[in-house]
């Protein structure tokens, strides 16, 4: 298992709110949060995914996906 993966992981553990890509990027250096989510659902882990939205002032919608375990 690479250090990030294992970061990932030990984050998912002690994070229960779980981790977005712009905080796994920020927090454990990953630029690529879903792929890493793919090889840990494909190992095993009940990993789910929560669609979130963001409302700009703008009224610019932005949807991303928060991550948990």
């Amino acid at each position: 298992m690479t250090g990030k993966k294992e970061k990932l992981l030990h984050y998912l553990r002690t994070h229960k709110r779980g981790i977005t890509g712009h905080e796994a990027l920020l927090k454990i250096g990953l630029y690529r949060l879903s792929g890493e989510i793919h090889q840990l659902r494909n190992e095993g882990y009940d990993i789910k995914t929560d669609m979130m939205e963001k409302v700009e002032e703008d009224g610019t919608v932005t949807r991303y996906a928060r991550y948990y375990l």
